[in-house]
């Protein structure tokens, strides 16, 4: 069986054919076939068919893992750790934007002016690229801000943002958590955080949308210790990696990777921490985490 005919059998209404499909599958797998075997997955109704497929994606994923000692790393306090390296990022961040960011304007207009049809060339759209990238250093520069808290109503701020994430998107979306529920926190820092896990949910659940209706659900408490916000979505689930959280790292085709980077870069900064792993049934959690202040 070819590559190609076992991908296609996967869509096959007999579960034994689409057994056999994973089967074959098993001996030439590799990392890049992970995409397509959690979407195969998320559809998939038949608990040995799934089995196989979960087994299958945890090999891929175990084979393919780098390890990264860090033994240096290991004999410095975490909150030193996190000083330094925020204060490495703002620098170079800063001296980024200052330097390049701050003439691209310039390029674009004196490019603009001399280029006939620049709204239609393939020259507006590196531009634009280029300018998306910029933007990605800017707000990893506005993550490594040191806190600045202050009273907040959690359950307004979450309905809002996610009312603007939702708006014109073809998904549902449930709110679940006390009303009102008064915090003291960073407003930005959070903002950053959480509409990276929106929009990443939302995009999730649009992209399975022939085999589950779309839908995010945001809840948020607190604990004795901690505040915590969750984002449950109902895409094809993602491979949970150490390097998930990895500037420039990403999965989707014309992604920059630096989502989640400026989403972790943004927790630490609140003392906090992110985390993304599969839920019990189908799709994401993304979940954050941050102390009182």
């Amino acid at each position: 069986m070819t590559r190609k005919e076992a991908f296609e059998q996967l869509s096959e209404a007999s579960a034994h054919t689409r057994f056999e499909a994973v089967r074959a599958i098993e001996s030439f797998a590799d990392a890049s076939d992970i995409s397509e075997l959690l979407k195969a997955k998320s559809k998939e109704s038949d608990f040995y068919v799934k089995k196989r497929l979960q087994m299958l994606i945890e090999k891929i994923s175990h084979n393919s893992l780098l390890e990264n000692p860090e033994e240096a790393g290991a004999l410095i306090p975490l909150e030193v750790q996190r000083k330094i390296k925020g204060e490495a990022i703002e620098w170079v961040a800063g001296l980024l934007l200052h330097e390049i960011g701050s003439r691209l304007g310039l390029l674009e207009s004196a490019i603009e002016s001399e280029l006939p049809d620049y709204s239609s060339s393939v020259a507006k759209r590196r531009v634009e690229s280029l300018q998306d990238t910029f933007d990605g250093i800017e707000q990893l520069k506005r993550a490594t801000l040191a806190p600045r808290p202050l009273e907040m109503d959690l359950a307004k701020f979450i309905e809002e943002l996610v009312s603007l994430e939702v708006e014109n998107s073809n998904i549902d979306h449930y709110l679940v958590g006390r009303k009102p529920m008064i915090i003291f926190t960073d407003r930005s820092l959070l903002t950053l955080a959480l509409c990276n896990g929106v929009k990443n949910a939302i995009e999730a659940s649009i992209s399975v949308a022939e085999y589950h209706h779309p839908l995010i659900t945001v809840s948020w408490g607190a604990t004795d210790r901690d505040y915590w916000v969750t984002v449950t979505d109902t895409g094809p689930g993602v491979l949970e990696t150490p390097t998930a959280f990895k500037l420039g790292e990403s999965s989707k085709a014309g992604h920059l990777g630096f989502g989640l980077g400026i989403a972790k870069q943004a927790m630490e900064s609140m003392h906090g921490e992110v985390s993304l792993k599969n839920s019990g049934g189908i799709g994401t959690v993304y979940e954050l985490r941050w102390s009182f202040v």
